[in-house]
């Protein structure tokens, strides 16, 4: 299920330039992704149990991304991954 959700979700972001790199957050394995700017657009989170991912745990709110560096506007981000989504591959 979790694989179906990021394949689904991820190609989107590439194509705008959204990047990520592996981060521990809170404690847990995840992932930190950034705009084209290197702005911090979002924060990733693994609840992993026995080697499998539990629970995925997402952090948007720019109060809480703000100590990790500047942050992305979220919103033109999603206006760009919709403008994306409407053009021919």
């Amino acid at each position: 299920n979790v694989a179906r959700v990021l394949g689904a979700v991820f190609p989107w972001l590439i194509r705008i330039d959204v990047s990520f790199e592996p981060h521990e957050v809170n404690g847990q394995p995840g992932a930190i992704f950034r705009d084209r700017d290197g702005k911090v657009l979002y924060a990733l989170a693994l609840d992993v149990l026995e080697g499998k991912i539990q629970t995925i745990r997402g952090v948007i709110n720019p109060d809480k991304l703000g100590h990790i560096g500047p942050v992305a506007d979220a919103w033109a981000v999603d206006r760009e991954v919709k403008r994306a989504r409407r053009q021919p591959h």
